[in-house]
């Protein structure tokens, strides 16, 4: 899921900042929206966000091993694994099943103005090269980002298990209220 957000997050700082319709400005048309969606090359973004989540798996598989070499059955239920995750990912996440959204999330966010300002900007020499560089920019951010949540995980495990500690020590003392004080003989 935080994938997918930091993936939608990408798609939406390419396109400039973000200020809400409001309710007296006309909302952009379908066809404004998908122009503006291909002068950004919205479906490059999403392929190459899947390319990432492809990687990314792969990644994760290999941690989850632990730094153990896997042995043939292993690597077969790995392999597996990972085809399958990349199918579904790849189905769910393709341009056809995501352009409706994106076409609803621009209608729902920008007027027609601003979506004609920014195919403007975005058909520009200056757009152009942003767009040709955004990529380079969202990859170094989720690289950088990645490594923070490495050095994160241990004061996060950490605060993650002295929570579970102190609910289980809660519901110890709630339990120990709750019984019976023994009877004096």
């Amino acid at each position: 899921m935080r994938l997918i957000t930091l993936g939608l997050l990408a798609g939406f700082l390419v396109c400039g900042s973000a200020a809400a319709a409001t309710p007296t400005s006309q909302p952009p048309s379908d066809a404004s929206i998908q122009q503006l969606l291909q002068v950004i090359q919205a479906h490059k973004m999403l392929d190459a966000m899947q390319a990432r989540l492809d990687g990314m798996m792969h990644t994760a598989s290999e941690q989850a091993l632990a730094g153990q070499p896997a042995d043939a059955g292993e690597q077969k239920i790995i392999d597996a694994q990972t085809a399958k995750l990349s199918t579904l990912m790849k189905s769910q996440l393709s341009w056809d099943s995501m352009e409706p959204m994106y076409v609803d999330i621009y209608r729902k966010t920008f007027t027609q103005k601003e979506v004609d300002d920014m195919i403007a900007f975005y058909k520009s020499p200056s757009g152009q090269s942003m767009v040709a560089k955004m990529p380079a920019v969202m990859g170094q951010t989720m690289q950088d980002v990645q490594g923070k949540m490495t050095t994160l995980m241990p004061q996060l495990r950490q605060i993650s298990e002295d929570t579970t500690s102190q609910l289980k020590a809660y519901e110890a003392n709630k339990q120990n209220a709750a019984a019976p004080a023994p009877k004096a003989k």
